[in-house]
């Protein structure tokens, strides 16, 4: 049961990490500080699945380089051509930080290994994985723990919160009410 986890917890970082929001992530870190995940598995687990994604779009783009496309859509030709010129023109920034742009980061290795880049292109974008993940899981971690030490008086002023806007919500409402009726 305990490798099933780890197991889902890789698939879930090798198909939906870097989408936008690092969830496998976050979910793992909360998952640790209520003491339902180990850091170091769960760290390892992450970075192997975010090493597998990249590996395997890094070696597809190698392969679809050789494979005629007959792009008849010209925005998607318009799209991939803009793309590719970002790509090339700021390899040296974009390569290690690119997980940290939402879905960049998971194109980027295909897009490597579509325009013909070696394997330390590869071995830069891991490095970048293991930045990405570490600013993340780290920091996610400190937070998780933090909100579950103070998560009563959180939980107050998130309460307090949500009223003041719901007042000055209807308040606002109630003055453009009157304003029509006039």
């Amino acid at each position: 049961m305990k490798r099933l986890k780890y197991l889902l917890l890789f698939f879930a970082t090798f198909l939906f990490d870097n989408s936008g929001t690092p969830i496998p992530i976050l979910t793992a870190t909360a998952l640790i500080s209520v003491g339902k995940l180990k850091i170091f598995p769960s760290f390892f687990t992450i970075y192997m699945g975010l090493l597998s994604w990249d590996t395997v779009t890094f070696f597809a783009g190698k392969k679809l380089k050789s494979v005629p496309f007959n792009l008849r859509w010209k925005f998607v030709q318009k799209i991939l051509v803009e793309f590719l010129n970002v790509y090339i023109f700021s390899e040296k920034i974009l390569l290690p930080l690119c997980k940290f742009v939402p879905w960049v980061g998971k194109f980027t290795p295909f897009l490597a290994g579509y325009t013909g880049r070696n394997f330390p292109t590869l071995l830069i974008i891991w490095l970048g994985d293991l930045l990405y993940e570490s600013t993340f899981f780290f920091s996610s971690l400190i937070a998780g723990r933090v909100f579950l030490k103070f998560s009563k008086i959180l939980g107050i002023v998130l309460f307090a919160v949500v009223i003041l806007v719901y007042l000055l919500w209807k308040r606002r409402i109630s003055k453009d009410i009157v304003r029509h009726r006039e």
